[in-house]
């Protein structure tokens, strides 16, 4: 069963939820974790990942270059190229190949024949190791202005697929974007995170779009919840209306902070607090789904 933890805006708790119920899930079944945030992974940090047993790149990807002794310095590729990349040099041309996207738009309007070729480039990677709990966790490494963040997420969970497992637990990063799509694809329950503000809720519901695209089943939780209790109210009744339960209310608790600050689970590092006690619950809930 892949569950997917997701929630439209950043900065909501999603990570430290998505590392907690790994922890806790990890227990009692065989359980396999996805980072899926490509462009800043860092549930390792909290997972314990000590050394990554293996790194994979992402084949497939292309940039151009400019033959300097062919370029007669014409500029017609810059002027059409759509993302800016092919600069002037030296009277000749050249191309920023962090920027190159391998279009191909500056070899067809070149009017000289064999000045633009193409390499190849990797636009990532994909990490795997074993976390300090036991169980394995892959995730996707985008390199500095590289495309296809959703070809990464997408390759990591197939080969988390590899792993025997009861459980996947997919940590997706915010927004709505490609690697976000790739995450929700093929869930079997989106566990959207929510807190009391009406920018959580309005990312939320361009989530909800996206699950609704997919016919994704989604429950919801909302973190933080007694910072605005009357809108948390607001925020499970809009939810509701939309078809989606709410499985749990989690208290802020200063204990998370304290956690993420030590880089460890916050229902391992303090098993005691409000926090851990309404994760418990919210773990339970979705063991229902199994």
């Amino acid at each position: 069963m892949q569950i997917t933890v997701a929630s439209g805006k950043g900065g909501v708790g999603k990570s430290s939820i998505s590392a907690s119920l790994s922890y806790l899930f990890s227990r009692t079944f065989k359980l396999v974790a996805v980072d899926a945030d490509a462009d800043t992974p860092n549930l390792e940090i909290l997972l314990g990942v000590e050394e990554w047993e293996g790194k994979e790149p992402l084949p497939g990807e292309r940039v151009a270059v400019i033959d300097t002794e062919k370029c007669t310095g014409c500029g017609v590729c810059a002027e059409n190229c759509p993302y800016e990349c092919i600069y002037p040099e030296n009277g000749y041309f050249r191309v920023n190949g962090v920027l190159c996207e391998g279009c191909n738009v500056c070899s067809i309007v070149c009017p000289e024949d064999g000045v633009i070729s193409f390499k190849p480039a990797v636009p990532g990677y994909v990490k795997f190791g074993k976390t300090c709990f036991g169980f394995p966790l892959f995730t996707g490494e985008l390199l500095p202005g590289r495309p296809n963040s959703g070809k990464l997420v997408f390759k990591a969970k197939q080969m988390a697929r590899e792993v025997p497992s009861d459980i996947t637990v997919v940590d997706a990063a915010a927004g709505i974007g490609c690697s976000v799509i790739a995450s929700v694809n093929g869930s079997d329950l989106v566990l959207i995170v929510v807190e009391p503000t009406k920018a959580s809720l309005s990312d939320a519901e361009r989530l909800l779009k996206l699950v609704e695209h997919f016919n994704l089943r989604a429950v919801a939780v909302v973190n933080k919840f007694d910072i605005n209790r009357e809108f948390s109210l607001e925020v499970e009744r809009v939810l509701k209306n939309r078809g989606v339960e709410t499985i749990g209310f989690i208290p802020y608790d200063r204990s998370v902070v304290d956690a993420v600050v030590s880089g460890r689970p916050p229902v391992e590092v303090y098993p005691d607090s409000p926090f851990s006690a309404a994760l418990r619950e919210v773990a339970e809930r979705l063991k229902e789904f199994l």
